[in-house]
C-alpha cells in the first residue's frame, strides 16, 4: 500500500467538500465549461456542443466549420455503420469542400470490431496526416477514434449511432490491452451529433445496454465515495451532481424507452452524455465506474478463454449493478459490534496467497492483474488500522455513501420495464460465470470498491452465494 493510503487510514472520513465548484445540471451550459474547486481541481469540459435531435447529423458541417477543425477528415466506421450513416456523413463533407478518407474497422470475433491493440493500431495507421476525425458509431468505435485521436494530436467529432453508454463525452478509452481491460486517459469530442432518426432506430440491445450503463450510477457514487472515506481517494461532490437528476428522469421513463419512444430516448442520450461528462469533471472515471464495472470487464476479460465474444458492456453492467447494490444491502445490514477485526486480520490471505489465486483465476493476465492488484494490498498491520477506522466510523460511513444508492430490486425492476437483462443467461452467460467474476472481479483493478470491502470483511467468501441469490441474478430467463 502507498504512503498516502497508509496515513489515510487515521482520518475522518470525508463528506461533500466545502465551497465546492457550483457545476450547471443542464448540457447546453457545461459546453466549455470551467471551474476552480476547493478540492484542489479545476473541473472542465473540452466538449464545445451537442445535438440530440431529428436531423441532426445535418450540422456535422457546421460544427466543422464553427470549430475551424481543418479540411481533412478521416471518418472512422464498421461495416454496419458505414452504411448506417457513415456514407452519408462521408457525402456531406465531400460536398463542402472538405478532403475525406474513410477508415473501415475490420470485423472480429462476433462479426463486430473490439477495442484492442490491432484495432488501435488500424484507427491510428488511418489518422495519419489528417487534420480531425470523425467516429461514426458507438463504443467501440468511440474509444478506438478517442484514444488513437489523442495520440496523433488531433481533434475528433462523434456521429453516435446507439444510445448504448456515457463514453461518448468521457476523457478515457476502454482499450483491451496484454489480455487486461484498461481505461486510458485520452480527451473528449469536441462535439457529440445524435440524431434522433438514427439513434431511435437502434438494436434494441443498444438501447437497453444504454439504460443499464446509465443505472450504475448509484453504485458507481456510492463507491466514489467509499473509496475517499476508507482509502482517502480523490473525492470530490461536484462532479457526481450533474447527472443525477438525469438519471433520475430516465428511471422514471425506462418503459418509453423500451418502447423507442423519441422523447424518451433523447432523454437517455443526454443523461449518458451528462454521465460521461462527470468523469471528465473528476478526471477519474469512479463517478460513474465502480465494482459493477470491474464484474463486466472480467467478463469481457475471460470471453477470449472461452470462447466467447464479449457482451455488450452496458447490458453486463446493468446485471452487475443489481448485484452490487444487492451487495451494499446486505453490507448495510452488519452490525459493526459484530465484526471481529483480530479474526479478519488472521484470516486475511498475504501476496503469496493471492499471486497464486490470480494465477489460478486470469491465466495469461495474471502477471497484469496481480501487478493492479498489489495497488491496493494491505499488509495486516494496515488492515487492522483500516478495519478499525470502518468500525468506529461505520455510522458516519453508511450514512454518506447510503444517500445515492438504489435497492437491487428497485435497479432490477427499471430495467425490466425497459425489456433490459436482469439475470447473467440473458447475457448468454452461466450462473458460474457471475460467481467467479463476484469474487475476482476486484482483483483486475487498484481502484477500492464494494467488492473490496466485502472481501476484507470477508463477505465474498462467507455470504457470497446469498448474495448472488438475493440478487435474482442466477435465476434462469
Amino acid at each position: 500500500m502507498s504512503k498516502k493510503n497508509s496515513e489515510s487510514n487515521n482520518k475522518k472520513q470525508p463528506g461533500p467538500a466545502r465551497n465546492i465548484a457550483k457545476i450547471p445540471q443542464e448540457l447546453k451550459d457545461l459546453f466549455g465549461f470551467s471551474a476552480a474547486c476547493s478540492c484542489g481541481k479545476v473541473h472542465s469540459v473540452e466538449l464545445k456542443g451537442a445535438s440530440i435531435r431529428p436531423g441532426a447529423i445535418d450540422e456535422l458541417v457546421d460544427w466543422a466549420r464553427q470549430l475551424g477543425l481543418g479540411r481533412t477528415v478521416c471518418i472512422v466506421v464498421d461495416r454496419k455503420t458505414r452504411q448506417l450513416a457513415g456514407e452519408r456523413v462521408k457525402k456531406l463533407l465531400d460536398k463542402d469542400g472538405f478532403k475525406t478518407s474513410l477508415c473501415v474497422v475490420p470485423d472480429g470475433k462476433g462479426n463486430r470490431p473490439h477495442a484492442d491493440q490491432a484495432g488501435l493500431a488500424y484507427v491510428e495507421a488511418a489518422l495519419g496526416g489528417v487534420d480531425f476525425a470523425v467516429a461514426v458509431g458507438s463504443g467501440t468505435l468511440n474509444d478506438l477514434t478517442k484514444l488513437a485521436s489523442f495520440r496523433k494530436n488531433i481533434p475528433y467529432l462523434v456521429v453516435a449511432t446507439a444510445p448504448s453508454m456515457n463514453g461518448y463525452t468521457s476523457a478515457i478509452a476502454a482499450v483491451m490491452l496484454q489480455g487486461v481491460k484498461r481505461t486510458l486517459d485520452c480527451h473528449q469530442p469536441l462535439a457529440v451529433i445524435a440524431d434522433l432518426d438514427i439513434i431511435t432506430r437502434a438494436p434494441a440491445e443498444l438501447i437497453a445496454a444504454g439504460l443499464g450503463d446509465l443505472e450504475s450510477k448509484p453504485t458507481a457514487t456510492a463507491d466514489y465515495r467509499l473509496s475517499g472515506a476508507i482509502r482517502n481517494d480523490y473525492y470530490c461532490a461536484a462532479p457526481e451532481q450533474v447527472v443525477l437528476q438525469a438519471e433520475a428522469k430516465v428511471a422514471e421513463a425506462a418503459a418509453d424507452i423500451g418502447m423507442r419512444d423519441p422523447p424518451a430516448i433523447a432523454l437517455l442520450t443526454e443523461a449518458l452524455l451528462l454521465s460521461g461528462i462527470s468523469m471528465k469533471l473528476a478526471g477519474v472515471s469512479s463517478p460513474a465506474s465502480g465494482g459493477e464495472h470491474l464484474i463486466s470487464h472480467f467478463w469481457d476479460m475471460s470471453a477470449a478463454d472461452e470462447g466467447r465474444v464479449e457482451g455488450w458492456h452496458g447490458a453486463q453492467v446493468g446485471v452487475a449493478t443489481i448485484v452490487t447494490a444487492t451487495l451494499y444491502e446486505q453490507l448495510g445490514k452488519l452490525n459493526p459490534a459484530s465484526i471481529n477485526i483480530d479474526q479478519l486480520v488472521a484470516k486475511s490471505p498475504g501476496l503469496d496467497e493471492i499471486e497464486a489465486r490470480i494465477k489460478s483465476r486470469h491465466a495469461t493476465r495474471a502477471e497484469e492483474v496481480f501487478k493492479e492488484y498489489k495497488k491496493k494490498h494491505l499488509e495486516p498491520k494496515q488492515l487492522r488500522r483500516e478495519l478499525g477506522t470502518i468500525v468506529d466510523g461505520w455510522d458516519d460511513l453508511w450514512a454518506e455513501i447510503g444517500q445515492s444508492l438504489r435497492p437491487g430490486a428497485k435497479v432490477r425492476s427499471i430495467l425490466a420495464a425497459a425489456r433490459a437483462p436482469v439475470s447473467v443467461s440473458q447475457l448468454g452467460l452461466s450462473p458460474g460465470h457471475l460467481r467467479r467474476a463476484f469474487v475476482a472481479a476486484r482483483e483486475i483493478r487498484g481502484r477500492y470498491t464494494v467488492l473490496d470491502l466485502a472481501a476484507d470483511l470477508q463477505i465474498l467468501d462467507t455470504a457470497g452465494e446469498a448474495v448472488l441469490q438475493a440478487s435474482g441474478c442466477l435465476a434462469e430467463g
